[in-house]
């Protein structure tokens, strides 16, 4: 996405963030100042409402090729703000338009341009319902959240080594961990879920593998036998929600092709976020997508567009801490080869 390109209604997305975020002309050019050395927006513009001053801003900086640096200091000081938040996802929707209306009767609509294909939309909405019942807040203690994970057989659950990773290595209990099952926002408000703990002494953990000093580093390629995952094992299967389909050889999503992640961002409730492939890494040990992501994401699900599960999310690009050039998954078919060697009993497909 080049943020000095953007169309008018990306544009308006986001003046409100800017708005949303510095309530003030004072406050916005104080920011201008501190974090970018540039001069006051009035000064740049002239006169107007704030509102006006901002969009003629943001049409300036566009034509002078700096907005993305408008963007990263605006995530880095206001990062929590939901509107700022929420602004690369938005982005992107707003950067669809319409098919324009047909000259001629002579004209043809074109195939397939990415090669996604179609879905039945309802079919699809039923499916992303069952996927939101299977995801997880896993919490240690209760209520205080530490990553997600994914049902993947009625008493099993996928998440990240990391997540886990004192509880592994016996610095903690794994008595203290909770699968909250169903923490989400609808239109009736908040469910608060359904909180299941782990089953006791040793059973609780099945398998695991640990994520490679390249995935923190940011230096040198991940080893494909450290896959950054813990299969868990819960007290007692979950009632309300059918496993996500496991599949050893579902193919990742191609170049530019939609990625979809269903995550608890910053421990928040479920939220989705969409993306689109950026391919993997150079020995296929890492699949990498530009969908946002944030800390409590860690073990989420990570889909194609036909909702098959892909990936297991994981990290983000180490090199940056204010806006990443990639977030990083485990591919589905190495962790289930994993599981594999490890004679874990079969539960994929």
């Amino acid at each position: 996405m080049d943020w000095n390109e953007l169309s008018g209604p990306q544009l308006k997305i986001l003046r409100e963030a800017i708005l949303r975020s510095f309530p003030t002309v004072a406050r916005f050019d104080m920011f201008l100042s501190d974090e970018l050395d540039k001069r006051s927006a009035s000064t740049e513009v002239g006169p107007g409402s704030y509102e006006q001053q901002i969009q003629a801003y943001l049409i300036n900086i566009q034509a002078e090729g700096w907005t993305d640096n408008l963007v990263d200091a605006l995530q880095r000081l206001r990062g929590r703000n939901p509107w700022v938040q929420r602004l690369p996802d938005a982005i992107r929707a707003a950067g669809t338009s319409a098919p324009e209306r047909l000259a001629s009767p002579s004209m043809q609509l074109e195939k397939i341009v990415q090669g996604g294909g179609f879905a039945d939309l309802r079919i699809w909405a039923q499916s992303l319902a069952l996927v939101s019942a299977a995801t997880c807040r896993i919490e240690f203690p209760a209520g205080q959240p530490q990553g997600t994970g994914i049902l993947v057989a009625p008493d099993l659950v996928l998440t990240n080594y990391h997540v886990v990773k004192g509880q592994l290595n016996h610095l903690t209990s794994s008595a203290d961990i909770v699968c909250r099952f169903g923490y989400a926002r609808d239109a009736n408000g908040l469910d608060e879920g359904t909180a299941y703990t782990l089953a006791s002494g040793e059973a609780w953990t099945i398998a695991n593998s640990p994520y490679d000093d390249a995935d923190t580093r940011g230096v040198g390629v991940a080893n494909p036998t450290s896959l950054d995952y813990a299969l868990l094992r819960l007290s007692a299967p979950v009632a309300d929600a059918k496993p996500i389909k496991v599949a050893q050889n579902t193919a990742l999503p191609n170049a530019e092709l939609p990625v979809l992640i269903v995550q608890h961002p910053a421990g928040t409730p479920q939220a989705l976020a969409i993306g689109k492939s950026l391919g993997v890494n150079e020995n296929g040990s890492r699949f990498r997508y530009d969908a946002d992501t944030l800390g409590g994401s860690s073990g989420s699900p990570v889909f194609n567009q036909r909702l098959e599960l892909v990936a297991l999310h994981h990290a983000g690009d180490p090199r940056s801490e204010i806006r990443a050039a990639y977030n990083q998954g485990i591919p589905i078919s190495m962790i289930v080869g994993s599981l594999q060697s490890k004679q874990v009993p079969q539960f994929w497909q």
